[in-house]
């Protein structure tokens, strides 16, 4: 039979080193134990060089899984080489360090049908629930997108989110700018027309290094922050952007102060007490911090610099 959806898997972090392989059997594991009755692809994709070096044991994880190898190397030109291979019209995109609640394909699918409309949808993605480290973190970095419930949004996480094929193919992962330059994709579809919704029924766990890994993480997204601003200028606050250097100190400002609130707003859904919101806080502004470098490097229009991500 012919899938309803098409599931595409890529690793945009770590590829290649013995932690990524384990957290992306774990990703395998949770996409094996989806409640989804209907037809499904899932294809996973790796480049030239990457690939043979592949565990082999994934498809006894997941039996069904498809390993397609691409010329490419970013994440991004991965996504777009996962599109161009599937079959479904329905396109579910998971990465390969995130491992899925039972019911995420089904809940996927379900809206995208409920919801015509809809162009591409967005879910929840968190640390786990044991330490409050991850819990804070996953609050501060994670929480932009996450109005509680179905909600219009105007972000996608590229870890966990679904399309139409027919959008990306109009639409795709944007190839120029760095790991952390999705919101170009998000600005390209609202500009024309489509609509995007959150749903914390898309629910996820992404793996989580702690703060060395936060560090990467946030000296990326500084390199986006600036850098999808200067290649689209309808992404908000792409103004600010061309202030220079003054841009640097605003926006590491302005995202404190967001983190902060988001904080505020959210710290309940992702399992933070109100007494731990201080802590919170001072979390937010060191993360923030972070950014300054990569926001550097885009200022002077430098590469993003040594990462493990793709």
């Amino acid at each position: 039979m012919e899938p309803v959806v098409s599931v595409i898997i890529t690793c945009d972090y770590g590829s290649g080193k013995p932690e990524a392989w384990d957290a992306l059997r774990a990703a395998l594991a949770g996409l094996a134990r989806q409640d989804f009755q209907e037809p499904a692809e899932f294809l996973f994709i790796e480049s030239a060089e990457f690939a043979p070096r592949l565990p082999s044991d994934l498809k006894t994880v997941l039996p069904s899984l498809r390993v397609v190898t691409a010329p490419a190397v970013s994440a991004s030109e991965l996504k777009n080489a996962g599109v161009r291979a599937a079959s479904a019209e329905l396109v579910a995109m998971i990465d390969g360090d995130c491992v899925a609640e039972p019911g995420w394909l089904r809940h996927l699918v379900n809206l995208l049908r409920r919801h015509p409309e809809v162009s591409a949808v967005s879910g929840r993605t968190h640390y786990g629930r044991r330490r409050f480290f991850d819990r804070a973190m996953a609050l501060i970095g994670r929480s932009y997108l996450d109005a509680g419930r179905t909600a219009p949004t105007r972000h996608l996480a590229p870890n966990n989110s679904g399309f139409r094929r027919s959008v990306l193919l109009s639409h795709p992962y944007p190839a120029a700018g760095g790991a952390h330059t999705s919101n170009l994709q998000s600005a390209a579809i609202l500009h024309d027309g489509g609509r995007l919704l959150f749903d914390p029924g898309l629910s996820v766990e992404h793996d989580y290094g702690g703060w060395p890994m936060e560090r990467e993480i946030r000296h990326s997204m500084g390199y986006g922050v600036i850098q999808a601003r200067l290649l689209d200028r309808r992404v908000p606050y792409a103004r600010l952007a061309r202030l220079g250097y003054l841009s640097i100190p605003l926006f590491v400002l302005l995202r404190t102060l967001h983190s902060c609130w988001n904080c505020v707003r959210r710290a309940r859904l992702y399992g933070v007490a109100w007494y731990e919101l201080p802590a919170a806080f001072v979390l937010a502004g060191a993360a923030c911090a972070m950014e300054a470098p990569g926001m550097l490097r885009a200022v002077r229009g430098q590469p993003s610099g040594k990462t493990s991500f793709r």
